[in-house]
């Protein structure tokens, strides 16, 4: 990839970064999402190593990451603003800061997640949301492992119901 010009491989992962902004939802704030792109897969293209495996891959990671790390400093950022939002959803009024869902202005995420008993939407929020790993979950929480992991399938049951009655 060093023997390509940046704006070549720029203008060839393009889409691999605004597949990532749909992906996600960030389409309002597009031009703050494609620089946080770029600039992951300008990483990506300066520490590529080719024995390590594919830039494809290398760079999907990257800019994946730095779009979601922006994401992670904008809502940071938003709540740091916010002191009380009168709008928050009932549903988690007993969750902390933490096991917030971003953007809850979403109502129709609350319609599925109401379905669901406190620990599952723990689950949900901090899996899907903030990515944690299983195992951070069962730490966050001071449950073993299995606890979290029949959350999820819990949830995920309790889900495909949901949307199969809809």
């Amino acid at each position: 990839m060093k023997h390509t010009p940046f704006e070549e491989v720029a203008a060839m992962f393009e889409p691999l970064i605004k597949s990532q902004i749909k992906r996600y939802h960030l389409t309002n704030h597009f031009d703050q999402y494609y620089q946080a792109g770029l600039l992951g897969l300008w990483k990506a293209y300066e520490t590529y190593n080719p024995e390590k495996g594919q830039f494809s891959s290398f760079a999907f990671i990257h800019v994946r990451g730095r779009i979601l790390q922006e994401l992670r400093n904008e809502l940071k950022r938003q709540e740091a603003e916010v002191t009380h939002d009168p709008h928050e959803s009932l549903t988690f009024q007993h969750f902390s800061h933490q096991d917030r869902i971003p953007f809850l202005e979403d109502e129709s995420l609350n319609l599925y997640l109401m379905h669901l008993t406190e620990n599952q939407q723990r689950w949900v929020v901090h899996r899907v949301f903030h990515m944690n790993t299983e195992a951070d979950i069962a730490k966050t929480f001071g449950v073993t492992l299995y606890a979290v992991k029949s959350w999820r399938k819990a949830a995920i049951k309790k889900l495909r119901t949901v949307l199969n009655t809809q």
